[in-house]
């Protein structure tokens, strides 16, 4: 039973936990200004902390994200989610394998795709391959609508998680925030050859929008005439108020044939650069052992303090849920004690009685002058004996019973009720070690007050009445 409990609760502890990291790594990297929010604030991406943090002791992944909160509507139902934005530097690993159907999304995709919960695929009639319609509100609360193509479907057992959480990739939610600026350019003929209207529009950033074009007479956005007889070159840079990085653009006007004579005729190019992607809404780190999440956060907090940036780890952001895993200890602990105290009491009436019915051996081995310690410890001896063999069936019958569970998974559970489709099991051999050597020294000392009776038994009694 002892073995059984650790092997269970302990199992359990770590499948959620690595379930709740699997959506939120062990710490996420943020700004200051960000609080437990899912609605991401803006960080410029520092190549450098990034190559810091891959460098802490105990970091096993880096990777780049930001989140923001939508809704998923459909004919069907609507359902509010969180939309998270993830990179080619995604650890893919939990979700892969929680998938039910479909695959994951790549960046570089030449559509914009999307992986959802089947919580959330059920309530929205939707399958792979369908369009998913996501709204989301801009910071003028006005609605803006994109579509994505759903590429996978995942099934945690987590419900909490799986009903808010959907992964799309990262470029997509930069946009939905407009962190960096884009700019669009329209270049226009005239009924005049070779002269052209040129107009900017810019979005994103914060604040008023600053037009530098290459022609220091043009201000503004335009529209601006320009007239050229030979290949021309126009360069754009927009900013604005608050120090955002800066988006490009140049206008190509090119020679080429026109289709009605021999005649060259400059033929318009846009090339435009948006600052989107130098923009994240924080760094998630994942280590290798949970165990040093404490000594982790000293070392990576004073990677991060010279960027006046915190660091949640994920005890702090799902404190309910560990907080509940942390009391499942509790439950093993009473169990261990209720098997200890059963097991001391049965070796008590056991020794009890063993000494009774040796009566008069403990009569013959004083009358001959063998010290009662001597005594005493003859059969505490004979108790560990005892206790040895038992705690020997035991560990094979405990060991053997979490081997099957662990191999074929014959009990099942109900993944609503508690999260997990199985009776979870984890073989940490140096705690059921640990609790082996204890059980056994606490029940051969407990031995000694049944022994003590051995003093009480007089020789000429004993041989008397034998």
């Amino acid at each position: 039973m002892m073995l059984l409990s650790i092997a269970i609760v302990s199992g359990f502890q770590q499948e959620i936990r690595n379930k709740v990291i699997g959506f939120g790594s062990h710490f996420q990297v943020i700004s200051n200004e960000q609080t437990y929010s899912r609605d991401s604030q803006r960080l410029r991406f520092n190549e450098d902390l990034y190559k810091r943090l891959q460098a802490v002791q105990g970091v096993r992944q880096v990777q780049v994200y930001a989140t923001k909160p939508g809704i998923m509507e459909s004919e069907e139902s609507i359902q509010g989610v969180i939309v998270k934005g993830v990179d080619q530097d995604y650890d893919w690993t939990f979700l892969k394998s929680a998938l039910v159907d479909g695959e994951c999304i790549a960046k570089g995709d030449s559509v914009q795709g999307i992986v959802l919960s089947k919580y959330i695929a059920s309530r929205m009639k939707l399958r792979v391959g369908d369009k998913a319609k996501l709204l989301f509100f801009d910071r003028n609360d006005d609605v803006r609508q994109r579509n994505f193509l759903v590429k996978g479907i995942y099934d945690t057992g987590l419900e909490d998680f799986d009903k808010q959480f959907v992964f799309v990739d990262l470029a997509a939610v930069q946009r939905l925030y407009g962190w960096g600026m884009r700019v669009s350019v329209a270049v226009d003929t005239t009924a005049e050859a070779n002269v052209f209207s040129v107009y900017a529009l810019a979005s994103g950033g914060e604040g008023e929008h600053r037009f530098a074009w290459s022609d220091s007479t043009w201000e503004g956005p335009g529209p601006h005439i320009l007239r050229c007889a030979a290949d021309t070159a126009i360069q754009l840079q927009v900013t604005d108020e608050a120090e955002t990085e800066p988006c490009e653009a140049r206008i190509f006007l090119e020679s080429a044939l026109s289709d009605s004579s021999s005649l060259l005729s400059l033929v318009p190019r846009v090339e435009t650069i948006a600052s989107d992607s130098v923009y994240i809404g924080g760094y998630e780190v994942l280590i290798d052992d949970f165990e040093q999440l404490w000594e982790a956060q000293d070392l990576i907090q004073s990677a991060v303090t010279a960027q006046f940036l915190q660091v949640q780890k994920i005890t702090e952001r799902n404190a309910d849920i560990f907080t509940w895993l942390e009391m499942l200890d509790i439950n093993v602990i009473v169990i261990i004690a209720l098997m200890i105290f059963v097991s001391v009491v049965n070796m008590t009436s056991a020794l009890l009685i063993i000494i009774l019915e040796r009566q008069q051996m403990i009569g013959t081995l004083k009358s001959m002058g063998i010290p009662d310690g001597a005594v005493m410890r003859i059969f505490i001896r004979n108790a560990a004996w005892i206790i040895g063999k038992g705690m020997l069936w035991g560990n094979i019958t405990g060991i053997g019973m979490a081997y099957i569970q662990h191999r074929w998974s014959i009990v099942k559970l109900d993944p609503e009720n508690y999260y997990l489709d199985r009776v979870p099991i984890k073989f940490d051999l140096a705690l059921m070690l640990a609790m082996d050597a204890s059980t056994l020294l606490i029940c051969i000392l407990a031995m000694i007050v049944p022994a003590m009776y051995v003093l009480r038994i007089s020789p000429i009694k004993a041989i008397r009445f034998s």
